[in-house]
């Protein structure tokens, strides 16, 4: 008997072990490299010339102290001098990047919104980039985060500014969730986000590391909650969606999109019952990749949805 409870114990340990590694891919992930010439790499990848970036793009990088005492690495890219709005108001945009990412991948929205007279803000979410380190809860706190950069650009640009948020992949979570959080942003833009990181993380664990969600899924969640302190299996983007209030949403997702199901735009889409919204689908688009695969309509479709909804 005490022979077979020493067999027990050993496995239970190896599968704690095995969970605490599996639930680092979330929570500890893989970085992008943060070096001049891995942003370079970037702008020219998304067709910015880095040159005409560091001449002309007049940014102000600054720190944000996060609720959890994290500092954020940030920076304000001023709109494009010449265009001019007619009401005087100041329009402002924060755009959050994805996992593993940094505000380098952030750069190619950025320019979308310089180029239509919107103040951006890009940073790097906690525990990405140049921000401390934190370990990553995939939307939830980061949520907070972004709180406090709207806060930030609330005291800078005035309460009147019309401030509005886009985020990619888990930045797409991280507005999504924010978007129930305040109720005074003039719109936001969700780019491939994930309905449900539960489900989420059962999808990738089939198809990408091909392993069973059903015995896994549950264990890893409960390890990565002792360890973060956020439940994931509340993580639910769509259900925060779902009391964004009236705040405009434009949805946008590839249809060849095999790390975030494509069928979790829809969810995401059907959530939003109050308040305007609209639907984009990038045919052959993968992951993450609908403003390269096609920059000219990336740009027509968010500047049509902002002049739809009278913020253009």
């Amino acid at each position: 008997m005490a022979k077979a409870w020493k067999y027990l114990a050993a496995g239970a340990a190896a599968l704690f072990v095995a969970e605490w590694k599996l639930s680092d891919i979330a929570i500890k992930p893989r970085q992008q490299l943060d070096t001049k010439e891995k942003c370079e790499e970037e702008l020219r990848l998304s067709g910015i010339d880095p040159e005409e970036v560091e001449k002309n793009w007049n940014r102000e990088d600054f720190t944000l102290k996060s609720r959890y005492g994290y500092r954020l690495r940030c920076t304000l890219i001023p709109k494009d001098p010449q265009v001019k709005h007619t009401d005087g108001r100041t329009r402002v945009a924060v755009v959050v990047h994805g996992h593993g990412e940094n505000c380098c991948s952030s750069m190619k929205y950025a320019k979308v919104f310089r180029d239509l007279g919107f103040e951006t803000i890009v940073y790097d979410q906690r525990n990405h980039g140049a921000s401390d380190k934190a370990l990553t809860t995939m939307g939830r706190r980061e949520a907070d985060d972004l709180a406090t950069v709207c806060a930030w650009v609330r005291r800078r640009f005035g309460k009147s500014c019309l401030l509005g948020t886009h985020g990619e992949s888990m930045g797409a979570a991280t507005v999504m969730l924010h978007s129930a959080m305040d109720r005074n942003l003039a719109f936001v833009v969700e780019d491939c986000g994930y309905s449900s990181l539960k489900r989420q993380l059962a999808y990738v664990m089939k198809t990408r590391y091909h392993l069973p969600p059903a015995l896994l899924l549950y264990p890893c969640m409960g390890v990565a909650w002792l360890r973060t302190g956020v439940r994931f299996s509340q993580v639910e983007p769509a259900e925060a969606v779902a009391r964004s209030g009236d705040t405009p949403m434009l949805f946008i997702h590839g249809d060849a999109d095999t790390y975030v199901p494509f069928f979790m735009l829809d969810e995401n889409y059907n959530a939003k019952r109050t308040g305007a919204r609209r639907k984009v689908v990038f045919p052959g688009a993968a992951h993450a990749m609908s403003l390269l695969s096609d920059p000219e309509r990336y740009r027509n479709e968010v500047e049509a949805f902002l002049k739809d909804n009278h913020i253009l």
